[in-house]
């Protein structure tokens, strides 16, 4: 891997490592998925965290994943959610890699603008916790939510200005 025009210390250096970051994030939580929804703390969340299922649940995720149709579904969901992540990881790092640190405009248009499509979804998401009465925190939400919507602004930005 060669370093991005200006080098890996320039603005766009420095871009595309936050966006390969977001990658990463995607690709090792999708793969690691599958694998572990159900080892650890995997089985006492249904998606968020357990204090907030609990509230929009009405019941601890632990006692509500002993119905064998619930469980065999949320596994399903799960695994397709690895996939999906697995996916968007690959090609982010592809893009990062192969064009962004290269100063390919529209490498760091496509990058930024899948950033924000997504956050429309997580919106979705969490309407019905904040509705139930869960009071959302940073630590309830899984790391493939909020580590890619944090690096997006300076990852952006930093694309933006250039090899510098």
């Amino acid at each position: 891997m060669s370093p991005p025009t200006g080098g890996w210390a320039s603005p766009l250096g420095a871009s595309t490592i936050l966006f390969l970051l977001s990658g990463l994030v995607y690709l090792v939580i999708g793969a690691l998925a599958p694998l572990l929804h159900d080892r650890g703390i995997g089985p006492t969340m249904l998606f968020i965290s357990p204090r907030a299922d609990t509230v929009l649940f009405g019941a601890a995720p632990t006692d509500l994943l002993n119905d064998p149709a619930l469980s065999r579904l949320r596994s399903l969901l799960i695994t397709a959610l690895g996939g999906i992540l697995v996916a968007a990881g690959i090609l982010v790092i592809a893009m990062a890699v192969f064009a962004l640190r290269d100063g390919e405009r529209w490498a760091l248009v496509s990058l930024a603008l899948a950033g924000v499509a997504v956050l429309p979804f997580w919106v979705l998401v969490f309407r019905p916790y904040v509705a139930a009465g869960a009071a959302l925190s940073l630590a309830d939400l899984p790391p493939f939510m909020w580590v890619p919507a944090a690096l997006l602004i300076p990852a952006s930005v930093l694309g933006w200005i250039g090899p510098s």
